[in-house]
């Protein structure tokens, strides 16, 4: 009769546990620390609250989920400012908790930009640019004012963190004074812009040589290399780009005229027919 009684027992635990694992879920939220504690909406339902347990990157969180408000201090729970985390809230689902302050953990740039320079290394030009009080790891794009119009020119992955830091990007640079926009692209679209300006150890001026188009060759030659962009005269669509001192038209449409980018110059050609 007891053995009864206890497998009954374990019977309705059984059916308890599986009826309240059937009815919990998951809301996953990914985002990036920034001295900021998680403040969670708990909803009390007639069993108790709505969230059964909270993970951050794997780990279970130390916090009090027994409570109308949950507050998760990542601190607490080993994150350091500028971390990355995925957390996972379980929860019954008949409600959903809210987290108060979603957009405190979006990714917000705060970097400052300490210096730059351009050196010419074997032949290659690089820019050179020192940033530091990075919030975190964020993409920085790369402007270069040519012929009065910003052309992006390239970007690197910043690395997050206060300390100085020297990125580098490979380049074209102009004779003279070159001016640059450092940039980075918040998740609600707004910039954070630093523009510099740095004087190039170039000194050669490039000039277009020669568009030549014969049966055999079909290509315009510069004086020396430089970044060019082709772009086409009737829908201003880019057509050609790159970095050469000489550049192979052959696979542009025929009897179209275009628009060459170089240096600080512009200059109009045509596409012969043949």
């Amino acid at each position: 009769m007891y053995l009864k009684v206890i497998r009954r027992f374990l019977t309705l635990l059984i059916v308890c546990v599986s009826v309240s694992n059937l009815f919990s879920a998951e809301l996953e939220f990914n985002g990036t620390y920034y001295v900021q504690n998680a403040y969670i909406k708990n909803p009390a339902l007639q069993s108790g609250f709505c969230i059964q347990g909270i993970t951050l990157n794997g780990k279970k969180v130390d916090s009090n989920i027994n409570t109308g408000l949950v507050v998760v201090d990542f601190s607490k729970n080993g994150l350091k400012s500028g971390d990355t985390f995925t957390m996972i809230i379980k929860y019954d689902e008949s409600d959903i908790p809210v987290i108060i302050n979603r957009k405190a953990f979006e990714s917000a740039s705060t970097f400052e930009l300490v210096s730059a320079k351009i050196e010419m290394e074997n032949g290659n030009t690089n820019l050179y640019f020192t940033i530091k009080d990075e919030t975190s790891p964020m993409p920085f794009y790369i402007d270069h004012l040519r012929a009065n119009k910003w052309v992006r020119i390239g970007a690197v992955i910043g690395k997050g963190g206060k300390e100085e830091k020297q990125y580098m990007l490979p380049m074209t640079s102009l004779p003279g004074e070159n001016k640059f926009k450092i940039y980075q692209i918040n998740n609600d679209d707004t910039q954070r812009c630093r523009e510099i300006s740095v004087e190039s150890p170039k000194k050669e001026v490039v000039e277009l040589k020669k568009i030549v188009q014969n049966k055999k060759v079909k290509e315009i030659r510069f004086t020396g290399t430089t970044e060019y962009i082709i772009v086409d005269k009737e829908f201003g669509n880019t057509k050609l780009r790159g970095t050469s001192n000489t550049v192979d038209i052959s696979s542009l449409p025929r009897k179209k005229k275009y628009f060459i980018s170089y240096e600080e110059n512009f200059k109009t050609f045509k596409r012969k027919k043949k």
